[in-house]
């Protein structure tokens, strides 16, 4: 690996466990966890808002950082790294991590207002703009699965990032699939329910991206710094 993929390397993992770190930290600050449920009604919806709206407001600026800007700068590094061996997967993983970004942001776009307007909110608005955030969340999960499903492709491929990756990639694509037809009101295939998973699913995979990279740039590095201080003994011969 030469210096510049070595440095790529080292870009592309922070990239992505900057993903797995800002949701991390998010959850406890904007109290997450807490989500008032798809079937709850108005007044619990802009109770949560209105109890939790500078929470809310900073964790969402946390997940738009993860997910809209370094989500989709991670997998470009992984294409970059990847080059011929990732193939077509890798364009199409990379294609639709810039989709599934896009989507992301309207979620968070939902949650942002009803976070922002909760004081002069009424509990009907609530409800439509904790409905929104939900929904498009789910609708973001469309363009998740083909895209870690060409994430697991390419790194078989590859090789270059562990038998873990592609396993983790194919967990997280199947919950997804979940989630991308979870419309139900309440229950089990509801936004509030094994829909929930995903969002934390896909931040254990980047994490995974992240060290699996940082292992592979470690090596790299000492070979290229101890070729360097070879070349520079044999010119002072």
């Amino acid at each position: 690996m030469s210096t510049a993929d070595v440095r790529t390397a080292r870009l592309t993992a922070a990239a992505a466990l900057g993903v797995a770190l800002l949701y991390l930290i998010s959850v406890p600050v904007g109290s997450l966890g807490s989500l008032p449920a798809s079937d709850a009604s108005g007044s619990e919806m802009l109770r949560f808002f209105s109890a939790h709206r500078d929470g809310l407001l900073v964790a969402l600026v946390l997940n738009g950082v993860a997910w809209c800007a370094l989500m989709p700068a991670a997998f470009a590094g992984l294409r970059a790294l990847l080059g011929e061996r990732g193939g077509t997967a890798a364009t199409v993983a990379l294609i639709c991590a810039g989709v599934e970004a896009a989507l992301i942001g309207v979620a968070l776009t939902f949650g942002a207002l009803a976070a922002y307007a909760a004081p002069n909110l009424g509990g009907e608005e609530a409800k439509l703009l904790g409905d929104g955030l939900g929904v498009a969340t789910n609708v973001s999960a469309w363009p998740t699965v083909p895209c870690v499903l060409a994430l697991a492709i390419c790194a078989r491929r590859s090789g270059t990032l562990g038998i873990a990756v592609p396993a983790v990639a194919l967990v997280v694509a199947v919950l997804h699939a979940v989630a991308a037809v979870s419309f139900a009101r309440s229950g089990t295939l509801s936004p509030s329910g094994i829909a929930l998973a995903a969002p934390p699913a896909f931040a254990i995979l980047m994490a995974c991206v992240g060290v699996a990279l940082l292992r592979r740039a470690a090596p790299a590095a000492r070979l290229s710094g101890e070729a360097s201080v070879g070349l520079s003994t044999s010119a002072g011969r």
